[in-house]
């Protein structure tokens, strides 16, 4: 019986976050259904959500990358799970950021940019690098790839 209780809490947060995906995703679709973009002359805002939802996603491997082979291996395929469910979280997160960026309130406004970011990010970062045993040399790789990442694209800018 002891046995089960660690595999309960390693697993509770991905619950609880599966659980907000579900609510977040519900929303947003609702969001686009009652409010809807109509749509005038063509754009791209469908490129854009696919360059942002791939670079997320690149950026989420690099992180899964550095934090997955920290995570206590005493339980079963915990790597595989965490895989899994980070997969799920990115597939979520940017199903949201299409349907939030296609309503009428948030269409061609950066800020969805953000709710991607906050959304995603914070589901990695409570599901697997809160619980893996991060050393101070992992956090930087970790900043400084990221840097590199957020150099690269606002470089241009400038």
């Amino acid at each position: 019986m002891t046995n089960k209780t660690p595999i309960k809490n390693f697993y509770k947060i991905d619950v609880y976050l599966v659980l907000c995906h579900t609510v977040l995703l519900a929303l947003s679709f609702a969001l686009w259904k009652i409010y809807p973009h109509i749509q005038t002359k063509p754009d791209m805002s469908g490129l854009f959500f696919m360059i942002i939802s791939v670079l997320g996603g690149i950026i989420g491997l690099i992180v899964l990358a550095v934090s997955l082979p920290r995570l206590d291996r005493t339980l079963r395929h915990p790597i595989l799970y965490k895989l899994f469910f980070a997969f799920i979280y990115w597939i979520s997160s940017s199903v949201i950021l299409v349907c939030v960026g296609i309503s009428k309130f948030f269409f061609n406004n950066p800020l969805v940019l953000i709710v991607f970011i906050v959304i995603f990010f914070s589901s990695l970062y409570l599901s697997i690098i809160r619980v893996a045993d991060m050393r101070k040399k992992d956090w930087l790789i970790l900043i400084g790839i990221l840097a590199a990442f957020i150099v690269i694209f606002f470089l241009p800018k400038l």
